[in-house]
């Protein structure tokens, strides 16, 4: 190539890494066990597409699509084109960060003579720097905290045990102009990971991030035929449907849900009634509504409509769960507010009270825990004071006619079985991200979350609607504006049976 076409071809690849991608980029091809030129698939190109915008990304995918190849030869562009750019690697170990170095390496290495810089100033185990000024560092995750980059890869970053310290530490450093960007597969023991967590707000547009997806069949070459002896082989394992969700998902949601084994209910029947929606802002709440944190109100009451409460109480001290509390509809199983946060058993119950006249009088099921009773004395002794006027709570009776739900294992069993038949047969509508996750983690034998994650959401759910099939909820509405008579206050607190 004479001096002319290189320049030529030199000014063509500065303005579109795609082209230097396509045109002049090598990669391993593990299979074959040599060196290839990369042919960017209709996936890859759109991704690229969207890296050159400079947001944050976090990219959740199937296995074996070369997302890492393609982020690693963005940022070898930046290196020659967009100097002094500084990458930073990095990988949950350091031998996984010091490959991804050495690839970068390799891929510089297979370019032109005349593409590359006048010299190599630095190629060790874990930086490379260049004599225009760019550099790569490798690191594990717990590193680099001391570099400001421009393009900082976070490779499988769904199996980084902590990615909230990671990014407290990383973000920073690209604050000021430079990337960020997370790749990864799921991993489905973790339902609540960090990665997964953020993803989902992205998906739904509520944070900083950029959600991208990339299935099974982004790559060209996999044939439904391919998928179905893949699925097969992978549901001979141990007759789920987990390892093909995770190492090759169709959808994002088959990547995000939990391990179906040993969970109460499937996860479909999850999906199937879950439609998400965004809470009501603050300063767009009903006056009557107190102004609560961890308050998440999705639907206003309605005239002549029924509604019960479902509250979980915690103890309410820094390291203790949250509290929480489910509002739904009686008729429809629609979730109308959640409340989690940590509250005191006397604070939850006043909220439960206020949250339960505003839904037109709706009745009050808690759980008869140890922090239950308190709630439960609460709501005997207070009333609540609405438009100048006091009125008491209505708190439903459970099972064995007294006040609340008891915690035992049958009532636990109770709870889930009614809340299992209801996603089955698609007779709730839940809105709340929390909840949803939450219900699909709950694990059959234990009836609780996985250790180290949180249930308070969803036993909250589960107490609202064993409330709406087994107590005495009332109908057709409460509030005195309806002109039914509402349930009977507690006047007095029963301890026997506590």
């Amino acid at each position: 190539m004479n001096g002319k076409r290189e320049r030529v071809e030199w000014l063509k690849c500065s303005e579109d890494p795609a082209y230097f991608a396509d045109s002049y980029v090598w990669i391993f091809n593990a299979t074959q066990r040599s060196w290839i030129k990369l042919i960017l698939w209709a996936a890859q190109l759109s991704v690229l597409d969207q890296l050159v915008s400079g947001r944050n990304f976090l990219v959740l995918k199937a296995r074996q699509l070369g997302l890492t190849w393609l982020c690693l030869a963005y940022a070898l562009w930046l290196m020659l084109f967009r100097p002094a750019a500084v990458v930073l690697l990095f990988s949950k170990r350091e031998n996984e960060a010091v490959e991804l170095l050495d690839r970068l390496k390799d891929m510089y290495g297979h370019l032109p003579e005349w593409m590359q810089c006048r010299a190599v100033l630095k190629a060790n185990t874990t930086e490379f720097e260049l004599s225009n000024g760019s550099r790569a560092m490798c690191f594990p995750t717990t590193g680099g905290r001391s570099y400001t980059g421009t393009f900082v890869l976070g490779d499988e970053a769904d199996y980084i045990p902590d990615l909230n310290e990671f990014l407290n530490a990383v973000k920073p450093t690209v604050d000021a102009g430079g990337q960020l960007v997370l790749i990864t597969t799921s991993d489905k023991t973790r339902p609540q990971s960090t990665f997964k967590s953020l993803f989902r707000a992205a998906w739904q547009g509520i944070n900083e991030y950029v959600a991208v997806f990339l299935p099974w069949h982004a790559r060209p070459d996999r044939t439904r035929a391919w998928y179905e002896r893949i699925a097969r082989d992978m549901r001979a394992q141990d007759g789920s449907d987990d390892n093909l969700h995770q190492e090759y998902p169709e959808t994002p949601e088959q990547a995000l849900a939990a391990k179906t084994l040993d969970k109460r209910i499937p996860p479909q029947w999850v999906a199937n009634v879950t439609h998400l929606a965004c809470a009501l802002p603050f300063e767009q709440l009903p006056d009557d509504v107190p102004q609560l944190h961890g308050l998440r109100l999705y639907r206003r009451p309605e005239t002549g409509r029924s509604y019960v409460v479902g509250v979980d109480p915690a103890e309410g001290n820094p390291t203790s769960d949250d509290s929480a509390l489910c509002v739904l509809d009686v008729d429809t199983g629609e979730q109308m507010a959640v409340l989690s946060a940590k509250m005191q058993p006397g604070f939850l119950a006043g909220c439960a009270a206020h949250l339960a006249v505003f839904y037109n009088d709706a009745g009050i099921l808690v759980e008869r825990n140890n922090h239950g009773h308190s709630v439960l004395l609460w709501l005997a002794d207070n009333g609540v004071e609405v438009d100048g006027r006091g009125r008491f709570a209505y708190v439903l009776n459970g099972l064995d006619g007294k006040p609340g739900w008891v915690s035992s294992t049958k009532g636990k069993a109770l709870m889930y079985g009614d809340l299992t038949d209801g996603c089955r047969d698609r007779q709730l509508s839940l809105h709340d991200q929390q909840t949803v996750e939450q219900v699909t983690s709950i694990e059959g034998s234990s009836l609780r979350a996985p250790q180290g994650m949180h249930d308070d959401a969803a036993d909250a759910v589960a107490l609202a609607w064993v409330a709406v099939q087994r107590c005495d909820v009332g109908g057709g509405g409460t509030s005195s504006a309806a002109g039914d008579a509402p349930l009977d206050p507690i006047e007095e607190a029963d301890n026997d049976g506590w």
